[in-house]
């Protein structure tokens, strides 16, 4: 295989990772393309990207011969495959409709793939976002004191940009203000960095930008934020008895609020991040005991046990990784009725789902929501019982 070899072909579905997938019958080898949408057809090359996998390559849109009908002219001009071309709305080729059905599709294929039967699965369709530009409450950009942007697609070069349509006014106004500052020589790289990266936010005031301090987390789209939060206090209030509340990655208590407002008899929300956990103490919530404690540390349900044996609700907001760290899990949450699981990737989902499902506990309720259109991202809300 040659980085020149060039195919035709027609991209049938989209990877988990949101890429058009096109197979080169001649090979008998399927490439992941950026920037494709399925029923696209077109003229690919090869790429040499790094993949250890024989069956599976990478490849570049060359030609597109025949759109999808679904497929859109993006809105953004600085969306692009190539290295000096952002790839942060990656999605942004398509309709919303069909970007709605292939979130839920994720979701659907990750648990099939684990071994639950789909067919006996009721999944929604996807939450719509109310605003498909300027919803954006928070970003990070990188920078080398002469250009700012975000890394392109299967690179490590920053990609320029003017602006981004899908930050909110607040978040598109910081970024017009950096843009106007450059060049700036306290913005340039140390020595063996290609950049600095800059976390922003709304509520960031642009005096106080700092260069490579992470910034507290917070959901990326108010409105959506909302919409969880609202279907979080739906289903408490439908808990005939929350009792015992423990949160598992808790942040600053985005949704520890809306646990502490529900009928439960107390709170205990745990969280790595100190800082974190400074904040949520400072809401001084009626009921929460914060604490700070890696969920990740081996035997941590071990070290819990004491405050977690008697909990009868469990709430988690992992990050990407998932629960992930199930050793003992089930051996001491032993008293636990019901569970609210809030997802933000369907494969790590679907692994804990699976590993809940075989210790007895059932799916009552699925809800997917669209937390940042134009991209592969999909948030699941979760109600499982035994």
């Amino acid at each position: 295989m040659t980085e020149q070899m060039k195919f035709t072909g027609e991209v049938t579905h989209l990877s988990q990772k949101g890429l058009g997938v096109v197979r080169n019958e001649q090979e008998g080898i399927s490439y992941f393309v950026f920037g494709t949408w399925p029923g696209d057809r077109g003229e690919f090359k090869v790429i040499d990207r790094p993949l250890n996998n024989k069956k599976y390559g990478y490849a570049r849109l060359v030609q597109l011969i025949e759109s999808s009908s679904q497929r859109r002219q993006p809105d953004c001009v600085f969306l692009g495959a190539d290295e000096d071309s952002c790839s942060g709305c990656p999605w942004m080729i398509a309709n919303y409709g069909s970007q709605l059905e292939q979130k839920r599709n994720r979701l659907i294929y990750a648990m099939k793939r684990v071994g639950f039967d789909t067919a006996q699965l009721h999944v929604p369709e996807v939450q719509p976002s109310p605003q498909l530009y300027g919803y954006r409450n928070r970003f990070q950009v990188k920078t080398d004191g002469e250009k700012l942007g975000f890394v392109a697609e299967g690179s490590h070069k920053i990609a320029p940009v003017g602006d981004c349509i899908v930050l909110n006014d607040t978040c598109r106004n910081l970024l017009q203000r950096m843009l106007k500052s450059l060049p700036r020589e306290d913005w340039a790289p140390g020595v063996g960095f290609d950049w600095n990266f800059i976390d922003l936010d709304d509520n960031l005031p642009a005096e106080n930008i700092l260069l490579n301090q992470k910034r507290p987390f917070k959901q990326g789209n108010n409105a959506q934020n909302e919409w969880m939060k609202s279907w979080l206090r739906s289903k408490l209030q439908e808990n005939p008895y929350p009792g015992k509340v423990v949160e598992l990655f808790c942040g600053s208590g985005n949704f520890t609020e809306v646990i502490a407002e529900s009928g439960c008899n107390e709170v205990i929300a745990y969280e790595s991040s100190l800082d974190a956990i400074k904040r949520l103490r400072a809401k001084n919530l009626a009921k929460v005991d914060a604490r700070p404690i890696d969920l990740f540390k081996p035997f941590i349900w071990k070290i819990l046990r004491k405050s977690i044996a008697d909990a009868d609700t469990l709430v988690l907001d992992p990050p990407r990784a998932g629960l992930k760290n199930m050793k003992g899990f089930f051996e001491h949450f032993i008293a636990l009725r019901t569970i609210y699981y809030i997802s933000c990737d369907p494969d790590t989902f679907a692994r804990d789902a699976w590993a809940f499902a075989k210790k007895g506990w059932q799916i009552n309720e699925i809800q997917l929501v669209d937390l940042f259109p134009h991209t592969p991202h999909v948030e699941t809300l979760v109600m499982l019982r035994k």
